[in-house]
């Protein structure tokens, strides 16, 4: 008998080391290490330092052009509906009038026409290879040249068109993809507003809002249309990958905890995520230059997060939420305000729109479990057996 009990005890100790081995919390700060993902290799410290510097002259010379633009558009009148401009080759009257067409409808569904403040397009369409006498500050980058208390009524947007779109605009895409393009055109155009669809929509928010998106980088406020930034649904999260796949949830565990906890459904969480740099008493610069990162969707504090201000503005209406916009009170008491509900709550609700609400603490892959649950009786197999030819007769 003391032979069995001390099989069993083997027999659980095994399956405890096994599932230790395969159920990690999954709240656990991520070791950086994943099987799923070829980790990429650490620069050395040098290039790193060039990278930087490499980075602060596309973000000086970037501020330079958009100021130098802004400048140059000073001296016309702007109409009411956003202006284009054109870098790279000479375009001729007629497709610049298409594209000023595909504008105008964008910014009459927008509302774009309500306040003083008027966009003005950069879309720098892409140079062949050699031709350019200056390399390009931002590359593939979106930019964003705020309003401020010089140019209190212009808000410019840097806007690549990359070869896929100035294929499309010069008329040199394949027939095969000229349907779609077409279809997706306004939509591009839409999404490439960014924060001056707000600022046109809205006018200049207050203080308080003002600091609170500088310090996220706008990332609650880079969509102001209705549908996905890239589709009829398509977002943030869609660009996250599979949820069967072991790797997005790789990406789910590197967001901060309040992220992870909004997904999860919980509004304390959701309002973390919402207020985060709302306590920070952020200097706004002059000139206020926003850059886009080229991976937007990692750098967010809510997914997602792009269109999250959009919708509020949607879901409770022009005035309400212009009251929230334009208020001197803190962001967190003016949304609620606004929402008549408390931020995490509302969130919360608003967030299970668009995710399933997942699950969190430790749960098994489903090949562990088999794998356990085999072992484990293969395990009390032998100890019955070994017990059954030991006993005395």
């Amino acid at each position: 008998m003391a032979s069995l009990k001390r099989w069993v005890l083997v027999g659980l100790t095994a399956c405890s080391v096994l599932a230790l081995a395969y159920l990690p919390p999954r709240g656990a700060r991520s070791s950086g290490k994943s099987i799923f993902a070829v980790q990429s290799l650490q620069a050395t410290p040098a290039r790193q330092h060039a990278q930087a510097l490499a980075d602060e002259w596309r973000n000086a010379d970037a501020a330079v052009r958009l100021l130098g633009d802004r400048q140059r558009l000073k001296r016309d009148s702007l109409p009411a509906s956003p202006t284009i401009v054109f870098r790279g080759p000479t375009l001729p009257p007629n497709v610049v009038r298409n594209v000023q067409t595909v504008m105008d409808s964008v910014s009459r569904g927008l509302g774009l026409a309500e306040t003083k403040v008027r966009v003005t397009l950069v879309i720098e369409l892409q140079r062949p290879n050699g031709s350019a006498k200056s390399p390009t500050p931002l590359q593939d980058r979106v930019a964003y040249l705020a309003p401020d208390s010089t140019h209190r009524t212009t808000c410019l947007v840097y806007l690549p068109a990359g070869p896929y779109w100035t294929s499309f605009i010069l008329g040199k895409l394949e027939a095969r993809y000229e349907g779609f393009a077409s279809a997706r055109f306004a939509q591009w155009l839409q999404a490439g507003l960014g924060p001056c669809a707000f600022y046109a929509a809205f006018g200049t928010p207050g203080r308080p809002v003002q600091r609170w998106l500088a310090s996220r980088n706008w990332d609650v406020g880079l969509y102001l249309g209705s549908h996905g930034i890239a589709g009829e649904r398509f977002s943030s999260l869609d660009l996250m990958g599979d949820p069967r796949l072991p790797w997005y949830w790789d990406g789910v565990y590197s967001f901060p905890p309040a992220t992870v906890a909004c997904l999860a459904g919980r509004p304390s969480g959701c309002r973390a995520a919402v207020l985060a740099g709302a306590a920070e008493e952020e200097t706004i610069p002059i000139p206020d230059v926003v850059l886009v990162e080229r991976r937007w969707w990692r750098a967010q504090h809510l997914l997602p997060g792009e269109r999250y201000l959009g919708d509020v503005a949607r879901t409770i209406g022009r005035d309400r939420f212009l009251s929230f916009w334009t208020s001197g009170q803190p962001v967190d008491t003016a949304l609620a305000l606004a929402l008549k509900r408390p931020v995490g709550e509302w969130t919360a609700d608003w967030e299970r729109g668009f995710v399933r609400t997942i699950r969190l603490g430790p749960a098994p892959p489903l090949g562990a479990v088999v794998l356990a649950v085999a072992i484990a009786v293969l395990v009390l197999t032998v100890v019955a057996a070994t017990a059954s030819r030991r006993q005395v007769r």
